[in-house]
């Protein structure tokens, strides 16, 4: 799960569209400067700051936080502690799939995990069942892994 060419892709678009960002945001200061706020090129700015919309879906973003949360916390399998919105569901599980992941534990508490879990039976995920993982956190000390409670959902 550590080397998927697919999230680093992401994590390689995302890092690149952000160096954009801070361009072009520092760009506009330099139209206004030159230019004034009234003028024709502060104008195009805008036009090209709002074409450039982040390359990714919230979740998209979700799934590959993620995996790079899973990642950092020597998990073997992936791990969603996340809740999803209706709107972030079929991007969230699209984007699992195109990186190839088989399995996912859900582990969210929240209350609303209900419409969560019949959002993945409706996208084609299916339940396979309780399940437990190890989750290894190093924080303020303590780097004792702790068994966290789940419900592992299929992809294919």
């Amino acid at each position: 799960m550590k080397n998927n060419t697919y999230f680093e892709d992401m994590k390689r678009i995302s890092h690149d569209w952000e160096k954009a960002r801070v361009e072009r945001k520092s760009r506009k200061q330099s139209i206004i400067d030159t230019f004034g706020w009234d003028s024709k090129e502060l104008k195009d700015w805008y036009e090209e700051d709002k074409a450039a919309a982040f390359p990714y879906p919230q979740g998209a973003s979700k799934a590959y936080r993620a995996w790079a949360a899973s990642i950092s916390r020597l998990e073997d399998e992936l791990e969603m502690d996340d809740f999803l919105w209706d709107n972030e569901v079929n991007d969230f599980i699209d984007t699992l799939r195109k990186a190839g992941i088989q399995t996912f534990v859900y582990t969210n508490q929240s209350t609303a995990v209900m419409e969560n879990l019949h959002a993945f039976a409706a996208v084609g995920c299916t339940l396979d069942g309780l399940c437990t993982i190890t989750r290894r956190e190093t924080r303020w000390g303590d780097e004792q892994p702790s068994e966290v409670m789940g419900i592992r959902f299929n992809l294919n």
